[in-house]
């Protein structure tokens, strides 16, 4: 079940939460509805105390299967939004989530959304947002096939779509590679289906969003469409080869390369450039780049003679500054947002 938006959980924070939706759980569940609102396909189930929040859920929901038809069209089968009233309403349709660590599920082959009401919600949840992230995650799922669409793609133009770029900021990229947190490609799909591990499942998100943009920008709208698109009859590497034009070393050598860039905007906004944390992280990502450049030889040669897999050579940092700058696919987040208007 794709899930929806971290939303700032403390990791210091979850025996607390563990005790708290112990106590959540005593609380009865609401199970009928006080009222649903319906339009076409779209249906909206809430308690009473939210009637207004279903009403602009439903306002949200129309403009967005709008602006998404034509790409993911929205079709006739139903998509039904759960509006929870509670915490335990809330957490017995998202089992395995401590309460704060997210504010929607989606259930996409049923057409099923569950998300919390405002009235629950911290500051940092957005509302409209997560309806947003979920619907596209259902519309993902009726015009791809998911074991074909990698986790990773589907949650990236979750946020792509939901317009949620606060998930990778150009400083949230710099201290992950500051920190060496970036995720191989093999181990990112993986990283969402363990909420528990509180770092990892963020960062999964930001790397996800990040790579999602970085691929549309080097590919353009129309090419990029057709390769998520294609995922209905075809794998995700066959269909970047056959209509982007990439294998998927390649677009993970682009990628790293284009992170260069990033990395230093992050530097530059954190206010402090010259600081010896700028500098760190300018060497960080000198460092981090070289290892992603042994692991993609490394796929090269394994593709030869898995038994090279060890006997890969250090080679030179990716990009120069001046290449980074002139780079065409380079996404900036932050700055490169407002090309995101005319992106459908």
């Amino acid at each position: 079940m794709p899930v929806c938006v971290p939303v700032g959980y403390d990791p210091g924070m979850r025996r607390f939460s563990a005790i708290l939706l112990a106590f959540a759980a005593l609380i009865p569940a609401w199970s009928a509805p006080a009222a649903t609102l319906q339009d076409g396909p779209l249906l909206v189930e809430y308690a009473a105390e939210d009637q207004d929040a279903a009403q602009r859920a439903m306002r949200e929901l129309k403009a967005a299967a709008a602006e998404f038809a034509p790409r993911l069209p929205l079709g006739d089968q139903p998509v039904h939004v759960f509006i929870a009233p509670n915490v335990a309403s809330f957490h017995s349709r998202a089992p395995g989530f401590m309460p704060g660590q997210v504010s929607g599920v989606a259930d996409p082959e049923r057409g099923l959304i569950t998300v919390k009401s405002p009235r629950l919600r911290g500051a940092r949840a957005n509302f409209l947002d997560t309806l947003r992230h979920e619907l596209v995650h259902v519309l993902l799922a009726r015009n791809t096939k998911d074991v074909f669409l990698p986790r990773w793609l589907n949650e990236g133009l979750a946020m792509f779509m939901a317009k949620e770029y606060q998930f990778a900021t150009p400083m949230t990229m710099a201290v992950m590679f500051f920190e060496n947190r970036m995720i191989e490609y093999k181990d990112l799909d993986r990283a969402f289906v363990n909420p528990g591990q509180e770092m990892e499942f963020g960062d999964a998100y930001a790397q996800a969003l990040s790579l999602t943009r970085h691929l549309y920008k080097r590919l353009g709208p129309d090419r990029f469409w057709q390769v998520v698109l294609a995922t209905r009859i075809m794998p995700f590497p066959d269909a970047l080869r056959e209509h982007g034009g990439l294998d998927v070393r390649e677009m993970m050598r682009g990628y790293t390369r284009s992170l260069w860039l990033v990395v230093l905007v992050g530097a530059v906004a954190s206010g402090s450039f010259f600081a010896p944390i700028s500098v760190l992280t300018i060497v960080a990502w000198f460092r981090v780049s070289r290892q992603r450049a042994r692991v993609l030889e490394g796929w090269a040669r394994e593709e030869e003679e898995e038994s090279l897999r060890n006997l890969v050579d250090p080679r030179p940092p990716l990009m120069t500054w001046e290449e980074a700058l002139d780079d065409d696919t380079t996404y900036v987040p932050g700055i490169d947002d407002e090309e995101d208007a005319e992106r459908y």
